[in-house]
C-alpha cells in the first residue's frame, strides 16, 4: 500500500513533498517542488521503519555514491542527497515525464528501428558506468525509463541500488542471487562472481523483448527460468532482421568469454544495425563494411561471428538449372593458362633448378611488420605504455594477457574497434578502460586508480 504520510512535508528547508511516484519494500520515491530553484524534482526517501536496516542503508547510501558520478544523458541525474532530522537518507533526481520500458510493453512488442534506438542508448549508459568499475546487475525494463522531451524520446537507466563494483562484495554474501529471472546472465543464475558482462547478457534479453514481444526464456517459476538461462538454447528471434538478431545472439551467448565484450561495442554493433535498417529504408545498399555474418561452431553449439568487409563473398551462389557456370569456366581456362606458363619457364628459364648453398643463406626472411585482422587486412600497432598505481598488475588487451604493470601493450590502429583495456590483481578492483587509437603515437587515456576490495 502506498502511504502519504510525507505528503505536505518540506524537506531540508526547500523540497516540498506533493505526491507519491511509487514505492518499493524499502523506500518511497516522491514528487517535490523544489522552492530555491523553482522547478519540480523527484526525491527517494528510505522509509522510516527501514533505518534499522543496515544493509539496506548501505545500498541505499552506495546508490547514491554511484548515480551521483554518473554524467551520461542516459543515465538518471542526481541534484543533492542528504539525510532528514529523523535520520532517513534521501537522494533527489531529476523529474522525469514518460513512461518505464515494462509499462511501454505491457501494449506490445516495439518496432525494431525503435527497439534498437532504446537499446542503444542503454548501452552508452552502461558504458560510463563500466568505466567506473559499475555494472548495474538488476537490468531490466522496470529500470529503463523512456522520457517524453518535446517531440523525442530520451532513455534514462535508473535504480542502480544493488550495482556491483568497487567495494560491493563487502554488501553481499556468498552465493546470495540478486536479480530478476528473466533477464539474467548464467553466471548470475549460477551464483558465481560477476562483472559488466552480466549487464551486456541482460541487454541483450530485453532487446530480444522488445523485438520479440517476449523474453527469450521464461517459465512457471523462477527456478525453472533461470536453468533456461543457464542450458536451453535461445529461441531464434522471428520479428529481428538477420543483422540485428545476428547482434542479439552475439549478447545473448552462455559462454561471457565468447559474448561481447563490452557495452560501449554493443552499442557500435547497434549503431551498424541502426544503419542497416536505415539503408534498406532509404533504398541504399547497406554498408557491407560493417556487417556481422555468424559462423557455425560445431564444437560449442554457439554461433561465433566474424567481420565482413566489402568484397569479401558470404556465401555461394548458386547456378539456377541448366545455368552455365561461367566463373568455374573461367577458373579452369586460367589454371590451363598458368600450367602453360609453368612448363615454359622450367624448361628454358631453370625454375626447376635447386638454389645454392650461399643463395639459402643469403635469402631474406620475410617478418610482418603488422598483424592481420580477421577480414586478412593488416593494421600498425599503437604502442602504449600502461602505468597504474599498483605495480605487477596485469594487463589484458580484448582479454588476452599482455604483461604486467608498468608495462608496454600493443593495440591495433585503424580497425575501427573499441578495445578492451583491462587491468587486474588479485585484491583489487579492475580497472577498464575502452580504447580506440586514431594513430600509432596516440597516449593511452589515463586510467582510473585501482581500488581494493
Amino acid at each position: 500500500m502506498i502511504l502519504s504520510d510525507d505528503i505536505g512535508r518540506t524537506i531540508a528547508g526547500r523540497y516540498r513533498i506533493t505526491d507519491v511516484i511509487g514505492e518499493g519494500g524499502m523506500g518511497v520515491v516522491y514528487e517535490a517542488w523544489d522552492a530555491q530553484v523553482e522547478r519540480k524534482c523527484a526525491i527517494k526517501l528510505v522509509r522510516a521503519e527501514s533505518t534499522s536496516d543496515r544493509k539496506f542503508l548501505s545500498r541505499f547510501r552506495r546508490e547514491l555514491e554511484i548515480t551521483s558520478q554518473l554524467r551520461h544523458p542516459s543515465t538518471i541525474r542526481v541534484f543533492e542527497h542528504g539525510q532528514t532530522d529523523d535520520g532517513r537518507p534521501y537522494m533527489v533526481m531529476e523529474l522525469l515525464t514518460g513512461e518505464s520500458l515494462a509499462d511501454r510493453l505491457e501494449r506490445g512488442s516495439i518496432p525494431e528501428m525503435e527497439a534498437l534506438q532504446i537499446a542503444r542508448q542503454v548501452a552508452e549508459s552502461l558504458s560510463e558506468a563500466h568505466e567506473h568499475g559499475v555494472f548495474h546487475r538488476d537490468l531490466k525494463p522496470d529500470n529503463i525509463f523512456i522520457e517524453t522531451v518535446g517531440v523525442s524520446k530520451v532513455v534514462k537507466v535508473l535504480d542502480f541500488g544493488i550495482a556491483g563494483g568497487v567495494d560491493a562484495t563487502r554488501l553481499t554474501q556468498a552465493g546470495e542471487v540478486f536479480g530478476t529471472p528473466q533477464y539474467m546472465s548464467p553466471e548470475q543464475c549460477n551464483g558465481l562472481p560477476l562483472d559488466h558482462r552480466t549487464d551486456i547478457y541482460s541487454l541483450g534479453c530485453i532487446l530480444y523483448e522488445m523485438i520479440e514481444g517476449r523474453p527469450p526464456f521464461s517459465a512457471e517459476t523462477p527456478m525453472a527460468t533461470m536453468l533456461k538461462h543457464v542450458r536451453a538454447k535461445v529461441p531464434a528471434p522471428r520479428r529481428a532482421g538477420p543483422e540485428t538478431a545476428r547482434v542479439m545472439l552475439m549478447g545473448l551467448r552462455k559462454d561471457r568469454a565468447k559474448r561481447i565484450q563490452t557495452a560501449g561495442r554493443f552499442a557500435e554493433l547497434i549503431g551498424h544495425c541502426i544503419g542497416h535498417l536505415r539503408a534498406i529504408k532509404e533504398g541504399r545498399a547497406p554498408d557491407s563494411s560493417k556487417v556481422v555474418v555468424p559462423v557455425a561452431n560445431s564444437t560449442t553449439g554457439s554461433t561465433p561471428v566474424m567481420p565482413v568487409t566489402a568484397g569479401m563473398s558470404v556465401g555461394p551462389r548458386r547456378a539456377g538449372p541448366g545455368a552455365v557456370d561461367r566463373k568455374g569456366l573461367f577458373v579452369v581456362l586460367g589454371l590451363g593458362s598458368l600450367a602453360l606458363v609453368l612448363v615454359l619457364a622450367i624448361v628454358f628459364g631453370g625454375f626447376g633448378d635447386e638454389p645454392s648453398a650461399t643463395e639459402r643463406r643469403t635469402a631474406p626472411t620475410p617478418t610482418p611488420a603488422v598483424e592481420s585482422g580477421a577480414a586478412g587486412k593488416s593494421y600498425p600497432f599503437n604502442r602504449a605504455l600502461v602505468q597504474t598505481n599498483v605495480q605487477g598488475a596485469k594487463v589484458l588487451v580484448d582479454g588476452a594477457e599482455q604483461c604486467e604493470t608498468p608495462c608496454e601493450i600493443k593495440v591495433p590502429v585503424g580497425d575501427e574497434m573499441a578495445h578492451e583495456i583491462r587491468i587486474k590483481k588479485d585484491g583489487y578492483v579492475d580497472v577498464v578502460q575502452n580504447w580506440r587509437p586514431r594513430h600509432v603515437g596516440e597516449p593511452l587515456p589515463a586510467l582510473p586508480e585501482m581500488r581494493k576490495i
